[in-house]
């Protein structure tokens, strides 16, 4: 096993196991208390600790966030309770979920942003796939979009593609102008 954690990671990919020990001294499992881990968001999952002394060992397992369970950022909160009723928050926070990229199709992975420069470059060339008219980006319909304007969006979503993937390099310059008063000169 890997270096055991103290608290549930930031991230961790769905369709993987998760596990950490939580050692709470106000509430020892060794007392009788029962702790629940919640996950909310595309989808919601509980699951409860098991003890092992004082501690609880929480374990996701690796068949609970596989198949449909969606990507992306989480809240979670822990739940400590007794068999007498009582009920306390002893930990919260938000973690993501990453994608199984173990169970990813041909383009499941792709941004949109990557299919929407291929589908324009298709169009600027005149050679979008057999039997489609148009599509959207944007709200925008392409077929009836002018060669000039398609090229003006792709060079914008090529630039914005750049910028995700190494944010704080500046692709290319940007010209600026300025108009009104005080700008006359």
């Amino acid at each position: 096993m890997a270096l055991e954690l103290a608290n549930l990671p930031d991230q961790f990919a769905a369709g993987t196991t998760v596990y950490y020990r939580r050692r709470l001294t106000d509430f020892p499992a060794s007392a009788g208390w029962t702790l629940r881990l919640h996950l909310a968001g595309a989808n919601v999952l509980a699951v409860t600790a098991a003890a092992d002394g004082d501690d609880f060992l929480v374990t996701i397992d690796a068949t609970a966030t596989q198949g449909g369970f969606t990507a992306g950022l989480y809240k979670w909160v822990e739940r400590i309770s007794s068999a007498g009723g009582e009920v306390y928050e002893v930990g919260r926070g938000t973690v993501t979920v990453l994608p199984n990229l173990a169970a990813a199709t041909e383009g499941s992975e792709q941004e949109w942003i990557e299919r929407a420069i291929t589908m324009l470059r298709a169009h600027i060339e005149g050679r979008l796939p057999a039997g489609m008219e148009s599509y959207q980006i944007a709200g925008r319909v392409v077929a009836k979009m002018p060669i000039k304007e398609a090229v003006s969006l792709l060079s914008g979503l090529e630039s914005r593609l750049a910028g995700m993937q190494s944010p704080g390099f500046v692709t290319r310059p940007v010209l600026v102008s300025f108009t009104g008063p005080g700008f006359d000169r």
